[in-house]
C-alpha cells in the first residue's frame, strides 16, 4: 500500500506559502513542479519507481490547485475554447 497521498496537502501549504512571492497566474504551474519534486523525492526515499511517483506527484500537484482553476488561468492568456 502506498502513502504518497501526504503529497497532496504538503503541496497546498507550500502553495499557499509562496502565493505572495508569485504572481497569481504562476501558482497552478508551481503547484504541478512542487507536486512532482515531492513525488521524485517520495520515490528516491522509499526506493520506488520514480516515473510512477513523479507522474503521481504531477497529477497530486494538479488536484492540489484544481485541474478547473489550472485550465481557466491558461484559457485567460490565449485561445477560446469552443
Amino acid at each position: 500500500m502506498e502513502f504518497n497521498m501526504f503529497i497532496v496537502p504538503a503541496t497546498m501549504i507550500l502553495t499557499e506559502l509562496l502565493k505572495q512571492y508569485t504572481p497569481s497566474k504562476y501558482i497552478p504551474l508551481l503547484a504541478c513542479l512542487i507536486g512532482f519534486v515531492l513525488g521524485i523525492f517520495y520515490s528516491f526515499y522509499y526506493g520506488q519507481d520514480i516515473f510512477v511517483h513523479g507522474f503521481q506527484g504531477l497529477l497530486y500537484g494538479a488536484t492540489a490547485t484544481g485541474l478547473y482553476h489550472t485550465g481557466e488561468k491558461i484559457n485567460a492568456g490565449g485561445a477560446e475554447i469552443e
